[in-house]
């Protein structure tokens, strides 16, 4: 029996999207050691996903699929209802960032941001709500970022993404009250391949301009996602909870 304040998730499911690396992963390894049967979802990564289930232990499965794709995200609701019956949580995860000029960005790279990061998002709220419904408590988290509220020409595609999921946070928040919460997680910089990637100058001069002086890490965001999806959480919806160590803060 759980104490007062401890909530048991004994048969209860957690779908992450683009859980194969990063965030993600770090997200579905601590869901499934809180106790959450944990589908992780990847595009085209079938062994690092395979070794996330492994570190989240025997209930972990593995489902590929494209979330940008609005047929192979029903697939994934086909399979996830197959194999579980029901989905208590849903961390829309999956993303892509572009470190590109905007001035010479391909149109079809621009595009590609779009489809995954924000199109993804509403296609997997849109396919999986109903399960979510079913529960009587469903939550919601969707991946943010900071960015989403900075200037930076950068990365405009990924920005202007990561707004439109704040958009659609609130918008779903209404629209599935009061049996699903859905609130948005915005980190800063994390430490992971995508943040990396842009390049060890940008890393260094974000964490000079962080107040706490160092990049972020997965463990920390999966943390406040487990938060975020808990009882403890229940009266909490449409919010953006930001987790940047400061770098945000003018």
């Amino acid at each position: 029996m759980a104490e007062p304040g401890e909530t048991t998730v004994d048969g209860q499911v957690a779908l992450v999207t683009g859980a194969s690396r990063g965030i993600g992963a770090a997200i579905a390894v601590d869901l499934a050691r809180a106790g959450y049967t944990v589908v992780i979802n990847h595009r085209d990564s079938a062994e690092d996903a395979r070794r996330v289930a492994e570190a989240g232990g025997p209930t972990a499965t593995v489902i590929a699929a494209d979330v940008a794709d609005h047929a192979a995200v029903r697939r994934l609701t086909e399979e996830v209802t197959d194999r579980h019956g029901r989905l208590d949580v849903l961390v829309n995860n999956a993303g892509v960032t572009l470190p590109d000029d905007w001035r010479t960005l391909d149109p079809a790279r621009w595009q590609r941001c779009l489809d995954v990061n924000v199109t993804g998002v509403f296609h997997c709220v849109q396919a999986l709500a109903p399960l979510l419904e079913a529960t009587g408590r469903g939550r919601i988290v969707n991946i943010g970022s900071t960015y989403a509220g900075m200037g930076v020409g950068a990365i405009a595609a990924y920005a202007a993404a990561k707004a439109g999921i704040a958009a659609l946070t609130t918008a779903f928040a209404k629209e599935l009250a009061p049996v699903v919460t859905v609130n948005l997680v915005a980190p800063g910089n994390i430490d992971t391949d995508m943040t990396r990637s842009v390049g060890e100058e940008f890393v260094a001069a974000t964490v000079a301009q962080t107040p706490l002086r160092r990049l972020g890490t997965p463990e920390e965001i999966a943390r406040l996602v487990r938060f975020v999806v808990s009882e403890d959480a229940a009266f909490i919806t449409g919010q953006t909870l930001v987790c940047d160590g400061g770098h945000s803060l003018r």
